[in-house]
């Protein structure tokens, strides 16, 4: 319970004096999740808030109707996530963050992390501690801006959840993003190498169009 306190506490802590803050609605083809599909092929929508200080502190929260392959999987994602991040120069930016996702309709598949971010220039490596025995995970990433569009490469790689090989394997994604009337459009292919069977495989482009909205 006092976990679940401190958690709550963190989170909203920035809500009355935060100096930044969003909330962006999303149409997505699927839903992918470090190289694999969690709607089967299928459109998901979702939701997130963010809030920001100048301090450095932020928190946030999401919400997805993802992870319906089947009755037996949850179909709604609920996460949250509080951290710091700090600007060493304007090139050179650090952060950390606690990752808490869950599905209200299926407690057994929550999970937590620890989240550590290193960008320098156009380049990002992400590391992804896992708590109560989840799998760590890591992902390199490279992102290039030009006129009003921005190109992203992206590698990471996964190991198997509670022994589900299906789940054990690496990724590799290359996207597109741009911005139509205050509108983000993006189309991304994604690749899943999997570590078990060349049988468990898969690949496909994902669309999405999402708008942000500050307040």
């Amino acid at each position: 319970m006092n976990n679940i306190l401190i958690k709550v506490f963190l989170f909203f802590l920035p809500l009355s004096i935060f100096t930044n803050s969003d909330i962006e609605f999303s149409l997505n083809s699927d839903s992918i999740w470090r190289g694999i599909t969690q709607n089967n092929g299928n459109a998901t929508v979702g939701v997130e808030i963010n809030f920001s200080l100048e301090n450095g502190f932020f928190s946030g929260a999401w919400l997805e109707n993802c992870c319906s392959e089947n009755t037996d999987y949850p179909n709604r994602e609920i996460g949250y996530f509080f951290g710091y991040q700090k600007e060493i120069d304007k090139n050179l930016n650090i952060s950390f963050n606690y990752v808490g996702t869950n599905y209200p309709n299926s407690k057994i598949d929550n999970y937590d992390e620890l989240e550590f971010n290193f960008s320098f220039y156009d380049f990002e490596i992400s590391y992804f501690a896992g708590l109560d025995n989840f799998p760590d995970y890591y992902e390199f990433s490279y992102g290039f801006d030009f006129l009003n569009n921005s190109l992203t490469l992206s590698y990471g790689d996964f190991d198997s959840y509670k022994n589900i090989n299906t789940s054990n394997g690496s990724n590799y994604s290359i996207g597109i993003e741009t911005l139509q009337n205050n509108f983000n459009l993006s189309l991304f292919y994604f690749y899943f190498n999997s570590n078990d069977s060349s049988d468990q495989d898969d690949d496909g482009f994902v669309f999405s169009i999402s708008r942000k909205t500050s307040f």
